[in-house]
C-alpha cells in the first residue's frame, strides 16, 4: 500500500514538474515604454529593455535596441547581438537579416551563412526562399543559388511546390524548377490550397486545378480559399460556402461570412453578426455590431461599443466591457480598458491587471508564429 502511495505522488509530483516546465515555455510580449515578454502570472521572464521585439519562434527572439536588431533565447539572454538594421523570425534555424542595406541569411550564431547581397529577403518556406533583386523576384536554394532568376514582378511563397507569380499585368504558376505549370493569363490569382487555386478570368472568379483547367468555372464576384473542403464565394452580392464541385453547401444567402473555425462561422445577416455551424444552421443568431472567430471554444463579440465573449450557445461567459481584445490563447485573453491592456481568464476574472501599452497573445514559446490580432470596434477585415 505504502508503494501504491509513493507512486501515486510521484505521478503527481512529475505531472506538476511537467506542467510547470511547460508554462515556463508560455510567454506575452508586453510594454509600456519598451517592450518585454512575461509568464502567464505577469512576471517578466524578460525584462523591459527592447525598443521593438518580434515573437518567439523556432526558440529565439528577435529585439530591437537603439535601431539595431538581435536575438534572444527564451531565458532572456542575448544570443545573437543587436546589430542588423532587420530580420525576420527564424525558421527551421535560418532568419533572413539586412546590413547596409543588403539581405542575406543567417544562422543561430548571428554568421551569414548567405550573404547579404539582395534587395530584399524572405525567409525560407518548403526549403525555398523569396528574394528580390532590382525589382524583381526570384528563389534561391539553402546554399544560396538561385534556383528561378529573379524576373517576376511579383511573386508568393510556394505553397503545395506551386508559387503564383505575376508576369505584366498577369498571373501565372510555377513549380520548384521555375517551369510555368500555367502561363500567367489571369488577372488576379489566390495560392493553391487543398489542390485548388482561385482565379479571375473577366470579372469573375473560379477555381483551377493543377493542370490550369478550371475545375470550378468563373461564375462568383468573389472568391476565397478552400479551408477543410470548403471555400466562401459570392455569388448575386450574397455569401455562401461550396465544395469542390462547386455545389452550394450553404446558400449564398449572407451579407458577409468567414471561414469556419472550431466547426463555428462568423456570418452577417441584417447588418448584424452571428454564427452558424457547418450544416449552415445559424446556432448564435445575427445580434452583434463585431464578431470574431471562435478560438479555445470562446468568440469576441462587440455589442454598444464594447467587446465581451460568448461561448459556442451565444451566452455570454464574459459580459462586453472592454474597448478591444484579443484572441483567447493558453487559457487568457489581452483586453483593453482605458487604453491601457491586461489579461483575463475564461471566466473574465483579471489575471493581470491593465497597465501596458502593447501586448501579444501568450503563446507556447516554441509554436509562437505571429503577434495575434487585435479586435476592436473599427476593425474591419478583408474579405472576398
Amino acid at each position: 500500500m505504502r508503494w501504491f502511495i509513493y507512486i501515486y505522488f510521484l505521478i503527481i509530483l512529475t505531472s506538476s514538474l511537467y506542467s510547470s516546465n511547460q508554462d515556463s515555455k508560455v510567454m506575452a510580449m508586453v510594454g509600456k515604454d519598451k517592450l518585454g515578454f512575461i509568464n502567464k502570472t505577469g512576471k517578466f521572464i524578460v525584462k523591459p529593455v527592447y525598443d521593438d521585439a518580434m515573437p518567439f519562434r523556432d526558440g529565439c527572439a528577435g529585439v530591437n535596441i537603439r535601431g539595431k536588431w538581435g536575438f534572444i533565447d527564451e531565458q532572456g539572454s542575448v544570443v545573437i547581438k543587436s546589430q542588423f538594421e532587420s530580420v525576420s523570425n527564424f525558421v527551421d534555424g535560418v532568419a533572413a537579416a539586412s546590413i547596409n542595406g543588403k539581405w542575406g541569411f543567417i544562422d543561430k550564431n548571428g554568421k551569414f551563412i548567405i550573404e547579404p547581397k539582395f534587395d530584399y529577403a524572405r525567409p525560407f518556406k518548403e526549403g525555398i526562399a523569396r528574394i528580390k533583386n532590382q525589382r524583381n523576384w526570384g528563389f534561391i536554394d539553402k546554399g544560396g543559388n538561385y534556383i528561378i532568376e529573379p524576373k517576376f514582378i511579383s511573386a508568393n511563397d510556394f505553397n503545395e511546390g506551386i508559387s503564383r507569380v505575376k508576369v505584366g499585368r498577369k498571373w501565372g504558376f510555377i513549380d520548384t524548377s521555375g517551369k510555368y505549370i500555367i502561363t500567367p493569363k489571369f488577372k488576379s490569382a489566390g495560392d493553391f490550397n487543398e489542390g485548388l487555386a482561385r482565379v479571375k478570368s473577366g470579372r469573375s472568379w473560379g477555381y483551377i486545378n493543377k493542370n490550369g483547367k478550371f475545375a470550378i468555372s468563373a461564375r462568383y464576384g468573389g472568391a476565397n480559399d478552400f479551408v477543410d473542403g470548403l471555400a466562401r464565394v459570392r455569388s448575386s452580392g450574397r455569401m455562401g460556402y461550396i465544395d469542390k464541385t462547386g455545389r452550394f453547401i450553404i446558400p449564398a444567402q449572407f451579407g458577409d461570412a468567414y471561414d469556419f473555425v472550431e466547426d463555428m462561422a462568423m456570418v452577417k445577416s441584417g447588418g448584424k453578426w452571428g454564427f452558424i455551424n457547418r450544416r449552415g444552421l445559424l446556432v448564435v443568431e445575427p445580434q452583434f455590431e463585431w464578431a470574431w472567430n471562435f478560438n479555445e471554444g470562446l468568440a469576441a463579440v462587440a455589442y454598444k461599443g464594447k467587446w465581451g465573449f460568448i461561448n459556442k450557445e451565444g451566452a455570454y461567459v464574459v459580459e462586453p466591457k472592454f474597448d478591444a481584445v484579443h484572441d483567447f490563447s493558453q487559457g487568457l485573453v489581452a483586453v483593453e480598458v482605458g487604453g491601457k491592456w491586461g489579461f483575463i481568464d475564461k471566466n473574465g476574472n483579471s489575471v493581470i491587471v491593465p497597465q501596458f501599452n502593447i501586448v501579444s497573445p501568450f503563446e507556447r514559446c516554441s509554436m509562437l508564429e505571429t503577434a495575434g490580432t487585435v479586435i476592436k470596434e473599427d476593425s474591419t477585415p478583408t474579405n472576398g
